[in-house]
């Protein structure tokens, strides 16, 4: 994530003497803010560093600021069209000389920044989980990574030829899901699946992003893009991009019938709609069904924010869960769905009474998410920001997506580690234990990122130790 340097400034000496009939002194010496990466820098060696320029003003460099970087001999440099900035590179002498000259603002190392899944999985403690000794004792000395847990990702479709996410071992099953209504000639006739599909994410790549960040291997990476439960078992439902309500009942259809062929206990959605809550919609009669199997329901709350009663209504179900997208400063995301304050119902169904509210359940990461690219025909996701964040020996198999959609999967892959370290959890244990643990978000209310970011730690230990 981005994390501004703490700079600090040579500052001038201004001595004012007060005796009467003496001068005053001159106080014009000016000085630019450098960061404590590159005084480091500095320090330790003597070739020329990469550094960047800031001018005072806005808009490009002027003429005067080019002018200064020639004549102190900087030569090759990159200059911004609309905001006065150079990059270049520079010598110490060159950095002292340019940070007592008028008009520099500050210089700054230019330095590789992390913003994308590895980051992610650090901050929602699920390599610290994997790195605890405890953990992995506990576990039967074998790392927590999702192993023998089945996840449904419900979408476009995932492509098992990516090799993160190798179909026939990894995903396990790829299904190319049929509820085109507009198809049928005639009669009444049951949903097709087509099976052992090796790609059916072939016009979206939306599905491929989630399946990654749930539980990529990182096999095309060396492990860095390596998703939350890189060894849980994968099982695809797609039906391409359009998405009807047909289409995600069929995801929940597929699930409960091979739950026990593939121990399927959860279930991605990372879609949904808009209106009321609705206990009796057929998507909430089918999310229902699934956690009366003992799956657990992820719903992404929506990317409809900042405004409230946003929330998409198949997140409020209060049997499923629902995930709204923070940022990598643990800040909520402005796009991500609100619910609305104080707002919620009881009702009854199959003799239990429920209790609802407008809200979200957990938050987690979804901006700039970097997770496997779908091969093609969609190749181009993303590509603007892909360029500034990922190395381009990793460019044709990863992409970078932001939304809710990207923070839903993050959950349930731990949802996947939990139920490796304890199989007895049920769906409504599972998300108490998300929540008890969860990281507060000071500034926020529970309408808004519900009981906070999501640690996969915490739970983990809640889970493992309790």
């Amino acid at each position: 994530m981005k994390r501004w340097l703490t700079g600090f400034v040579i500052c001038a000496l201004l001595l004012t003497l007060v005796l009467p009939n003496l001068p005053k002194a001159k106080a014009d010496i000016t000085t630019a803010v450098l960061d404590s990466r590159l005084v480091k820098a500095l320090k330790n060696g003597t070739q020329p560093l990469q550094v960047i320029v800031t001018f005072d003003g806005v808009g490009a460099p002027t003429q005067d600021n080019e002018d200064l970087l020639l004549n102190l001999g900087i030569t090759k440099g990159i200059s911004m069209k609309e905001l006065p900035i150079v990059g270049a590179f520079a010598t110490k002498d060159q950095i002292e000389k340019l940070a007592a000259a008028p008009g520099v603002k500050s210089i700054y190392l230019n330095r590789n920044l992390e913003y994308y899944n590895a980051d992610a999985t650090a901050m929602t403690g699920v390599d610290k989980a994997r790195a605890d000794t405890a953990m992995t004792e506990a576990n039967g000395g074998l790392p927590i990574t999702g192993k023998g847990v089945g996840v449904v990702i419900n979408d476009s479709g995932v492509d098992g030829t990516h090799g993160d996410l190798q179909f026939g071992s990894h995903l396990v099953q790829n299904v190319l899901g049929s509820a085109n209504l507009n198809s049928l000639t005639g009669g009444l006739v049951p949903i097709k699946y087509l099976e052992n599909v090796p790609n059916t994410d072939t016009n979206s790549g939306h599905g491929t992003h989630v399946a990654g960040i749930i539980g990529a291997t990182g096999a095309m990476s060396g492990g860095k893009y390596e998703g939350v439960a890189p060894g849980a078992d994968l099982i695809g439902y797609g039906t391409g991009a359009a998405l009807l309500v047909l289409d995600g009942i069929g995801g929940f259809d597929y699930a409960i019938a091979n739950k026990e062929k593939y121990n399927i206990r959860v279930i991605n959605n990372s879609w949904g709609g808009s209106g009321d809550f609705d206990p009796n919609d057929p998507i909430n009669l089918a999310s229902k069904a699934a956690y009366d199997n003992g799956i657990s329901v992820l719903f992404a709350a929506g990317n409809e924010g900042p405004a409230e009663n946003t929330h998409n209504p198949y997140a409020k179900a209060p049997w499923v869960i629902s995930v709204a997208a923070g940022d990598k400063n643990f800040k909520l995301a402005d796009f991500s769905s609100r619910g609305t304050k104080g707002v919620g119902g009881t009702f009854t169904m199959d003799g239990r009474a429920w209790t609802w509210k407008d809200e979200p359940d957990i938050t987690a990461p979804g901006v700039d998410i970097i997770s496997t690219r779908v091969v093609a025909p969609v190749s181009s996701l993303g590509l603007t920001t892909d360029v500034g964040l990922i190395e381009p020996l990793y460019l044709p198999f990863y992409t970078t997506m932001s939304g809710t959609s990207m923070a839903t999967p993050h959950v349930a892959g731990i949802v996947a580690l939990m139920l490796e370290a304890d199989q007895s959890l049920t769906p409504d244990q599972v998300k108490q234990v998300l929540q008890d643990t969860a990281t507060t978000m000071p500034g926020y209310e529970s309408w808004e990122v519900g009981a906070g970011y999501v640690n996969a730690y915490a739970a983990l230990q809640q889970v493992l130790f309790k």
